[in-house]
């Protein structure tokens, strides 16, 4: 805040002018009243391109002012009354001065003064400023383009979305309003509202000209995850409501206001050929919003059924003439048929877009990217057990762990998405990475020649019984090392040797954990990843996205593919669901190859909980070479 004028005597001053208002002392109110106009005006000269913030003693006069005139409801210091409950001394006049939160703070406590009281002159001479201002401080503010450049760029945007939000939040303080008055059954306030204009033919400045600017507002109070409206009784208290139940309360309030002001349309007489008051507003733009007013409509209509039925509220502000009958004749949708067709609509266009939205291209990029980083790493740590040694095809085992593929709803691969969809980009490849792992397990499972099941504290002697040395390894699954390293305290054993022999270790899986494999350096398999065929690369659009690996991936939609690659992914999902939905696919193919006769001792942990048999002996342990592997 700029330096605060000098208040002297202000607060002398302030109590003068409330004493003349207390004993009708027009002249010396008058006189009292220029001299605090000029104040007012002082401290908005000092602030330029920032909101207008006063000292407190300044919004604290211009309240207890407008309380002794209410409280005093004599109509004859018109002049006073206007300056303040019309926030002449606030807002000014034609300055264009940006309102700060703490101004609109006080403006809405002045207003439910005016509630309080029942005094609509107040609450009136409010709107009546706030018409002006909106009119003359609060203009458009159009592009202007800079045609130097061979773009046209926009050269005041900043101020244009300022301005823009600056109108948008004066306008949603006015639809407040409005819900404290239809909250306190102010009919008739709100029907002098509604006739205030300043030009001919009418223009209704702090009203919705569309259905569209009354939806989009309703919806945004409506707002299921109340992004934008979380607290909004510590904005816009209304009076008797506290506690928890009070931000739902006003809400419903406001949106009642809402439900009024919808009903109104029906009464604007269009008098420009771009004037269509009944016109249903546009689609939303993205699923999610459209989800979410395809769910709000049907308490939409709740509050015009309610209102409808209200015969008070239709006759006090001359919306009575809204019947059916009415409706036929004038060939106008009737009320509760407008939100029901309009609901229809917003369902035909959600279950279209569905079908029809285009995939995003950025989003199959982070897909490809997201795969790329995930399963590379994944073969890049298979690569300590890789042996560069070839392996004979005539005496080889091999086996294979291939890719996956997946459907997916279409929503998570478009460029707005109804909802947040968690890893989208990555689940797949966590997929494959996975099996990678398990499938590396289940082939060590597979190769092993012998077996010894060991309680932890004969663990690693039982090691020591194969007697190995540094041309063997061991490649641990799921096996806790620290546990041996830290509790145990086994000697020579580190994360990554046991007495200079290398140890490698995987995550354990459903078939392999807790085990440790023993075999040596030069019986460790062949990995890598094969080179797909062709046919299956042009079946499925198959795109390459390593140079590292032969690695594939694709983002096929199921509403536009040939019918093989849709009846084959049908499992138990009808026609109309699976349209909706994406084929994502990786596709790799990584051969781990095995010389044939090899030794691979198992070391598994015993568990007296897990009942997975009985532990062997030390002494039933032989050196590796001892004994003649099994095929």
């Amino acid at each position: 805040m700029k330096d605060s004028p000098d208040l002297k005597y202000f607060s002398a001053l302030s109590d003068l002018l409330l004493q003349s208002i207390r004993n009708q002392q027009t002249n010396v109110s008058k006189t009292l009243s220029d001299f605090f106009y000029t104040a007012f005006r002082k401290v908005r000269d000092q602030f330029t391109n920032e909101p207008v913030v006063y000292p407190e003693a300044y919004y604290e006069l211009v309240y207890k002012a407008i309380e002794e005139l209410a409280i005093l409801k004599e109509k004859r210091n018109y002049l006073l009354e206007h300056r303040t409950s019309g926030e002449l001394w606030l807002l000014g006049e034609l300055q264009g001065k940006e309102i700060s939160e703490t101004t609109y703070s006080w403006m809405w406590r002045n207003l439910l003064l005016g509630v309080r009281y029942q005094q609509d002159d107040l609450i009136v001479n409010h709107w009546e400023t706030s018409h002006q201002y909106y009119v003359y401080s609060l203009q458009y503010i159009y592009q202007d383009y800079d045609h130097s450049a061979s773009t046209f760029q926009v050269s005041n945007q900043e101020a244009v979305n300022k301005r823009n939000a600056e109108r948008q939040r004066f306008i949603e303080f006015h639809y407040a309003l409005g819900g404290l008055l239809t909250y306190k059954e102010r009919y008739a306030c709100i029907k002098r509202l509604f006739s205030y204009t300043q030009s001919q033919p009418p223009k209704f400045e702090l009203l919705p000209d569309s259905m569209f600017e009354i939806f989009k507002f309703y919806f945004d109070v409506r707002d299921p995850y109340d992004r934008k409206y979380t607290w909004i009784s510590n904005q816009y208290p209304f009076p008797e409501l506290s506690g928890l139940n009070a931000d739902y309360v006003i809400k419903k309030w406001i949106m009642s206001y809402m439900a009024i002001l919808f009903l109104r349309q029906y009464a604007i007489i269009p008098y420009l050929i771009t004037m269509r008051p009944l016109d249903f507003p546009p689609i939303p733009r993205t699923q999610g919003e459209i989800k979410q007013w395809i769910n709000g409509l049907d308490f939409f209509k709740k509050l015009v059924s309610e209102h409808i039925q209200n015969k008070d509220l239709l006759k006090t502000l001359n919306l009575d003439f809204i019947t059916p009958e009415w409706c036929i004749e004038n060939q106008k949708p009737y009320p509760i048929n407008f939100i029901e067709t309009f609901k229809s609509n917003l369902e035909n266009a959600y279950h279209t877009n569905a079908l029809t939205l285009p995939i995003s291209e950025k989003k199959v990029t982070e897909f490809e990217t997201a795969t790329k980083v995930t399963v590379e790493l994944a073969i890049e740590k298979l690569q300590p057990i890789n042996n560069p040694a070839p392996i004979q095809d005539g005496n080889s085992d091999k086996w294979y762990v291939n890719g996956q593929k997946m459907l997916q709803d279409k929503d998570a691969f478009t460029e707005n998405p109804e909802v947040h969809h968690m890893e989208f980009d990555s689940f797949l490849a966590s997929v494959v990475s996975r099996s990678l792992n398990d499938g590396l397990g289940e082939i060590f499972l597979r190769k092993r020649s012998k077996s010894y099941l060991l309680k932890l504290e004969d663990f690693f002697q039982g090691m020591d019984k194969l007697a190995i040395n540094e041309n063997f390894v061991i490649v641990n699954f799921g096996i806790n090392l620290d546990y041996f390293i830290d509790h145990l305290e086994i000697p020579g054993l580190s994360i990554d040797k046991y007495n200079n022999i290398n140890i490698h270790s995987f995550n354990g899986s459903y078939l392999v954990r807790d085990s440790l494999f023993v075999l040596k350096k030069s019986d460790l398999p062949n990995i890598s990843t094969k080179l797909i065929d062709g046919k299956i690369i042009a079946k499925y659009s198959l795109k390459k996205i390593s140079e590292a690996i032969n690695l594939y991936t694709s983002v096929i939609d199921l509403n536009n593919t040939s019918s093989e690659i849709f009846n084959e992914n049908k499992q138990d999902k009808s026609d109309e669901d699976l349209k909706k939905s994406v084929l994502l696919s990786i596709i790799i193919s990584t051969e781990f190859k095995w010389k044939r006769d090899i030794e691979v001792i198992q070391l598994r942990q015993y568990s007296e909980f897990l009942q997975n048999g009985i532990a062997n002996k030390l002494d039933e342990i032989k050196p590796i070479g001892n004994e003649k592997p099994s095929s």
